[in-house]
């Protein structure tokens, strides 16, 4: 059986670059998103590039669905890497009227992330593999307007690096990655010059790279900024 990623978020953007690269090194994908034909779609350029596939559609703020994702991952005769990329992004100042998409926000990006990890890591402590979390600058600035974001990302890094130090002797990785603006749908393209953006192409390139080292080496943190500013 070929090596096994997991990815989250595999519908577009960076979590389907990564699946795209694994895929062409010959790795099997087991692609998570919320939206059904663009896992499809997903699937199809991983096979494409020479990789084999699966998907599961799942929302990452239930956590049913999200019991219900690693089950289906843990069907897969091996598991060797979990790419965290999906998460729920929120803005906006600090109001009581905010606690419900505070409430929903924490599901999406932190309590999915706990969760998930500890379902799939005894798998991954088997074939010794690896966990790569997306996270960015907000887990360690505080920027205006993003207080709970800030919190949220805040936190799934520390949970991140505390995860290093219990796996690390089961020979298992655990890298974090944060990215400057890439040029996904996502990122307002307002003000700013897509061309000068990190390209999925170099951010996927990198995350696999982490992936693909062997246990004697960890890429803990990585962070990853346009050479040139993006902004007009």
């Amino acid at each position: 059986m070929a090596e096994t990623a997991l990815i989250t978020g595999a519908s577009s953007g960076i979590g389907r670059a990564t699946a795209i690269d694994l895929a062409s090194k010959g790795w099997n994908i087991l692609a998570h998103g919320r939206r059904e034909q663009a896992l499809q779609e997903t699937i199809a350029m991983v096979e494409a590039a020479g990789g084999t596939g699966e998907w599961f559609a799942a929302e990452m703020g239930d956590m049913t669905s999200v019991a219900a994702l690693a089950d289906w991952a843990l069907q897969s005769e091996r598991l060797d890497a979990m790419v965290h990329c999906a998460a729920k992004f929120t803005y906006g100042a600090v109001s009581i009227d905010r606690f419900l998409d505070w409430d929903t926000s924490i599901d999406q990006v932190l309590r999915s992330t706990i969760r998930l990890t500890a379902h799939v890591l005894p798998a991954i402590r088997e074939t010794e593999g690896a966990f790569v979390y997306i996270c960015g600058p907000t887990s360690w600035l505080g920027w205006k307007n993003h207080a709970i974001h800030c919190a949220l990302r805040h936190a799934q890094a520390g949970f991140a690096k505390a995860l290093f130090e219990d796996v690390r002797e089961d020979g298992v990785r655990v890298t974090l990655v944060h990215p400057g603006f890439v040029n996904t749908p996502d990122v307002s393209d307002a003000g700013k010059d897509r061309s000068k953006m990190i390209q999925l192409e170099e951010i996927s390139t990198l995350i696999s790279t982490a992936v693909m080292l062997s246990n004697n080496a960890c890429v803990t943190e990585l962070t990853v900024r346009p050479q040139r500013t993006p902004y007009l």
